[in-house]
Order: C-alpha cells, then structure tokens, then sequence
C-alpha cells in the first residue's frame, strides 16, 4: 500500500485553506464540487488519488494549536432512540375550577385579586343575594313547622295509647308530620345544593333575638380548590341575575400543568402511558421532568396528529400556560457500539471516514456508521474501542485534503 504525504502551509496557508473550505464543504460536512478546489473528481477527491493510497497529513506544532486538534480513544456505549415533540403548557383541568355564583345579587365584597394564591375553601366574594334569604326563610319555616308537626304527634300518640282520640286522628297527625320533614328535607337539599350549610354556622351574620333562626342575604363565593387566580371577571357592585352563566373567577393549581404534545402515527406507535419525558422551554432551554398521563385514542383530522399529555412538576412556577415547549421521549436503546462525537465522522470520496494518528501524521480511515443521537454516531466497522481518533479537527483535516492541490509546494513528499 502506497502512502502520500501532505504536508499543509505556514499557519497563514492553513488559514487561507480553511477559509476556502468553507466554500468547498457545507456545513455538515459534506464535499460540494467547487470548480476552485483544483483538479477534483467528483466526489470530492483529487483525480490522482487511488484506493491503495493512504493520504497522511503532516502538520506543524504551530499548525495543530490553530486547528485545535483533540485526540481521544473510541469507547463502546450505547445509542439511545430519542424522539422529539413539539407541544404547549395547558391547564391542568383536573386541577382548574371556573366559578360562577349560584344565586343572584349584588357585589358587596371582593376579597382577592388575579395571580394571587388561595388555600382550598378560601373566601374570595360576597354577594347580597335577597334570594339567599327567601330559601333560608323557607327553610326556617318547614324547620319550624317540622317540630311542631312533631309535638302534636307524640301527644295524638299518647292519646291513642289512652284510647281518647281515633284512629283516624291518629293518622292524621301522623301524616302531617310526615308531610313537614319532607317539607324541611326539601329546603335544606335546596341550601346545600348551593353548598351553603343550612344551620348558618359557617359564617357570620347580623346578631338576632335569642331563640330566633338566622336569615341571611349574603352569599359567600369560595375557592373548591388551592390553586392560583389566574382570571378575575367581577366588580364591586355588579349585578347577577339568576340565570347568569358567567365565570367570575377562574383558580388554577398551576404546580403540575400539562404539556400537549403532538405526534403523528408513526410517533404514537412508539409511546405509551408513564413513559418518562424530558420537556424543555423553547425559549430557556430549561429541563422539567415528567410522565406521559394520556395519548389520545383518535387523530385530529386537521393535523392529522394525536395528542400526548404529560404531566409535569412545575413547582418552581416557571412554566406558564401558553409557553411552546419540546418534549424528548427515550423509545428504545441500541446494542453496544463504538461512539465518537458526531463532528469526528466526515465523508470523504463519497465514503464516510474518521482521522487517524499515524505516526506524526493523520490519515483518514472509512468506517461503517449506525444510527446517530445525542451529539454522537455508532461506528459499526472501521474502528474498535480504545483506539485513538480525532475528536476534534477532522472537519479541517478533510479541508486539507480537499484543498491541497491550490499550493504545488504543499503537495507531495520527495
């Protein structure tokens, strides 16, 4: 096997030779015929060259520290498959309460204001609702009757066990009775619908006469749960009427949100529930955990993706609802292989090869690569683990080659 021997420039020749290879190359490495490389074949390489030839470049001290050559030696790992989305931060709805106030009146109170945090069962507004205290009226009354209902008949009971009264009246009395529970059963159902508590304890009111069962007007609105007020709609002294389907706060636990992510078919063959996901800010590049909680059984016809929705720990609160993110999904792992950085790989005569020491000098050896992941490519054949490569400068060692018949006194040895 024959061995030609390049040996670069000055260090203003290799600048120059690096400039011109920005011309002749792309930026992924990849040789562009260029009609000012010099007598080039097509792909790339000199017409002079051959197969049995190995081309060894030689470079000075001063030479090495301007393209900053790295040496390392080839290890074995393992390629993991990564799959990237696109996606954006959404509410958690299963964490997010949208209120509106059940009963009509005016606003007497308001108690908090947007992007402030609540506590679960928190006082956020007060309504006067005159409605409020027709229903506790109501419920007050059958309470009332309900007991003395009950008075006359345990006494129609003793009378009927000292024979001074009739069947008839017996039952009568009893079924008045009857009648008035379901009569009070019906208005406090009506009250703790509305999730007021019928016995008035829950929250103050106007003090009354001893004995004498609270009527209140005001209506209280509360958080269901703890979260953030992330929408404010009410005013003081704004009106509600009954029929109103207006959504006066909206409360939002925004320390796990989800991230929709979208996938298409293929995509979504690959994942499955509790797969973990690395989301990243678009615009920070910051790394959140999570876990896919839901794919989507149906495509949407307009994307033609599907949804994947993950859930994330957004304690810090940096994430916010509306933020592009991207989620990776590790979907599987190769078999061991050598790996060298991606950048050490180039293709040379239409065959991709990494650089080699060879004595004082560097020459390109072809190789067999994999799949590629994480800044690194698998090397199938071609080299083994623990022997030395160039890590760093092979893309200006190939500029080298592609560029050395521009100075004839740059060509070969004698």
């Amino acid at each position: 096997m024959k061995k030609r021997i390049i040996l670069a420039g000055g260090v203003g020749l290799l600048s120059g030779v690096l400039w011109f290879a920005g011309y002749a190359a792309s930026n992924d490495g990849h040789a562009r015929p260029a009609e000012s490389v010099g007598a080039e074949s097509r792909d790339g390489l000199p017409e002079d060259s051959h197969d049995d030839e190995v081309e060894i470049i030689h470079l000075t001290e001063a030479q090495r520290k301007l393209i900053d050559i790295r040496l390392e030696h080839a290890v074995a790992g393992e390629v993991d498959d990564m799959l990237q989305l696109n996606g954006e931060v959404r509410l958690n709805l299963d964490r997010t309460a949208r209120i509106m106030p059940h009963m009509p009146g005016f606003v007497s109170r308001i108690l908090v204001r947007e992007g402030e945090t609540v506590a679960k069962g928190q006082l956020l507004a007060v309504l006067t609702s005159h409605k409020l205290g027709e229903y506790y009226s109501n419920y007050n009354s059958a309470l009332e009757l309900e007991k003395l209902a009950l008075s006359e008949f345990q006494m129609a009971e003793k009378l009927k066990d000292g024979r001074a009264t009739s069947e008839k009246e017996y039952l009568r009395y009893k079924r008045e009775y009857a009648d008035a529970v379901i009569a009070r059963q019906q208005a406090e159902q009506l009250l703790r619908s509305l999730l007021l508590d019928p016995a008035h304890g829950d929250h103050a009111h106007e003090p009354l006469e001893v004995e004498r069962s609270p009527i209140c007007t005001n209506y209280e609105v509360r958080s269901p749960l703890a979260g953030s007020i992330i929408q404010k709609n009410i005013t003081l002294g704004e009106n509600f009427p009954e029929d109103n389907a207006g959504v006066i706060f909206t409360v939002s636990d925004l320390a796990e949100p989800w991230v929709e992510l979208r996938a298409n078919s293929a995509e979504l063959g690959l994942l499955k529930d509790g797969d973990a996901v690395q989301v990243r800010s678009v615009a920070s590049g910051t790394p959140y955990p999570g876990r896919i909680v839901y794919i989507a059984p149906v495509i949407d016809e307009s994307t033609r993706t599907g949804l994947v929705r993950v859930r994330v720990d957004n304690s810090a609160g940096a994430l916010r609802p509306g933020q592009f993110v991207t989620g990776t999904v590790r979907t599987g792992r190769e078999t061991p292989a050598v790996l060298v950085p991606r950048e050490a790989v180039q293709l040379i005569g239409g065959e991709t090869a990494v650089f080699v020491p060879d004595g004082d000098g560097f020459v390109p050896r072809a190789v067999v690569t994999g799949r590629s992941a994480g800044g690194f490519t698998q090397l199938l054949a071609g080299l083994s683990a623990g022997e030395e490569f160039v890590a760093a400068g092979a893309f200006e060692l190939k500029a080298i080659l592609l560029t050395r018949g521009m100075d004839a006194h740059a060509g070969h040895g004698h």
